[in-house]
């Protein structure tokens, strides 16, 4: 419900805006502007290229798989980009797809399905683009995207995770979508359990790997934007549910979390809410990256209600954490850092360039960084534990908001965008060992599968188990998946699942062993 505040900040809005020309800035792009599959210059567009087909095949494999390898591993990403001749803005945007891949006694099975969100649905029926998204406005100008925010819902294509046997696929700061975890049918909406209204979710949640339990953040945006924190014990009840005023209004997509704290880190991306609210813009192009204002970390308890601790510290930008514990009183908090997000603010980024086949604008490369916090004390300092270019971390989940050693990560090459090397790094010695694919394979989130029935320690200095990373391969146009031993990733992959098709670009994967 719209408080007085909120109208006056509307008519004052709406009268600035009305002063501008009256045309929206985000509107989807001509399919034609962009070249399927690119060409020998542009080898990274296949990850940009609609897979309009859903499979489910006996996939080729290509080497040994492991024995002790019987599962399932998920992955999810935007599938389909475009509709009747109009083309999502930016490579973040379209139609959530899951795919699997289940290890069994005689092979691999492969499958992909759409997730069917409503959006997709209505949109399906209709065979045109029918409502805003994230990094697209709906097609008619700010008229048709006029207070609309709430139409801009779950495509259900940032990560998914199978818990307590139930196969979820999860957007930012909206209900994740629940799915038949073997045919990957859409069972619809999901709340996971508490009331519609009572809470809402991001994207990356975190699995405590000692304690089993589940715990989530979202944000509510708009004029009074707020955080929320929902808690699930190991069988899947609710063990706490907290609501705070969000302090900044900027956009956050992943988090910290150890087994006393939760720490969220405010950037500086403004999101000037107005401007999309009046549908002049969609979100995406509503964000500004202020780095005068550093970054705000507010620190709140997992148990207990005592009021959040903030600290301030320089700007940085983060997708996304490695991990988080504590030692000797200290937070340790290490995460891929940019000094700027110019891959994904501004008119030329590469993540909306690519959109139109080009390369973009990516000068800043991620780096590894650490946050040491001391909450007695109320201090924090940052470390630079590896430069480079690194993205898309993941760690052995055992070890997940504990103290741990390696992190496996995706690497680009200088000066690229997209990455093409898997890199181990010991974040204990500082040591890293590589496997390059190639300047012309892209790979994607690396994740760590443990050996069955092993428990490890956090100062293992070997941590056997393996990787598996979806590969495109522009030569062929097609993908397959690599299983790498975790071990000896310098060695290559065993083995490959080799797909008659390409899969776009995909975020985030998930394992699911056999029973």
């Amino acid at each position: 419900m719209l408080t007085r505040r909120d109208f006056l900040n509307i008519i004052a809005g709406a009268g600035a805006y009305l002063a501008l020309p009256g045309c929206a800035v985000s509107p989807p792009l001509r399919r034609d502007v962009f070249p399927d599959f690119g060409a020998p210059g542009t080898p990274y567009l296949g990850l940009a290229t609609s897979l309009r087909e859903e499979h489910n095949y006996e996939a080729r494999v290509e080497g040994p798989i492991p024995r002790q390898l019987r599962g399932t591993f998920y992955r999810i990403g935007p599938g389909l980009f475009d509709r009747n001749g109009l083309r999502r803005r930016t490579v973040l945007d379209g139609d959530g797809m899951v795919q699997s891949f289940t290890f069994q006694e005689n092979g691999v099975r492969y499958r992909n399905r759409f997730v069917r969100t409503k959006r997709f649905v209505d949109e399906e029926a209709a065979d045109r683009f029918l409502y805003p998204t994230w990094g697209t406005q709906a097609p008619g100008g700010f008229l048709a995207n006029f207070w609309r925010a709430e139409e801009v819902t779950s495509q259900a294509s940032v990560t998914v995770y199978r818990v307590n046997e139930r196969l979820y696929a999860f957007d930012e700061g909206s209900l994740p979508y629940q799915l038949d975890p073997v045919s990957l049918a859409t069972l619809g909406e999901t709340s996971l359990g508490l009331p519609r209204d009572q809470t809402i979710y991001a994207a990356h949640s975190k699995i405590d790997g000692k304690s089993g339990e589940w715990l989530h953040f979202g944000i509510l945006f708009g004029p009074s934007p707020r955080l929320h924190i929902t808690i699930f014990g190991r069988d899947g009840t609710l063990t706490n549910h907290r609501t705070f005023p969000l302090p900044r209004n900027v956009y956050m997509h992943d988090w910290f979390v150890t087994e006393r704290w939760l720490v969220f880190n405010f950037q500086p991306v403004e999101i000037r809410v107005w401007g999309f609210l009046l549908g002049f813009r969609s979100m995406f192009d509503s964000l500004r990256w202020n780095p005068g204002e550093g970054n705000l970390l507010m620190l709140v308890e997992r148990q207990g209600n005592a009021s959040p601790l903030y600290l301030e510290t320089q700007a940085r930008f983060m997708w996304h954490s490695i991990n988080a514990y504590q030692i000797k009183g200290e937070i340790i908090g290490d995460f891929i850092g940019y000094d700027n997000p110019d891959h994904l603010i501004g008119p030329d980024s590469a993540a909306t360039a690519i959109m139109q086949g080009k390369k973009g604008k990516h000068t800043y490369t991620g780096k590894i960084r650490r946050y040491v916090i001391d909450p007695e004390r109320k201090s924090i300092k940052e470390e630079l534990f590896a430069g480079d270019n690194f993205e898309w971390p993941r760690i052995n989940e055992q070890q997940r908001c504990h103290r741990y050693r390696f992190a496996y990560i995706n690497q680009g090459h200088a000066g690229e965008f997209f990455w093409s090397i898997i890199t181990r790094v010991d974040m204990l010695t500082g040591e890293k060992t590589s496997y390059d694919f190639g300047r012309r394979q892209f790979c994607s989130e690396p994740v760590f599968i443990p050996v069955p029935g092993k428990r490890y320690a956090p100062d293992d200095a070997e941590e056997p188990g393996w990787l598996l990373s979806e590969v495109y391969d522009s030569e062929s146009r097609t993908s397959h998946l690599a299983i790498l031993r975790a071990e000896r990733i310098t060695d290559g992959p065993l083995a490959r699942i080799h797909l008659t098709h390409h899969a776009p670009f995909s975020y985030h994967g998930w394992w699911g062993p056999a029973d």
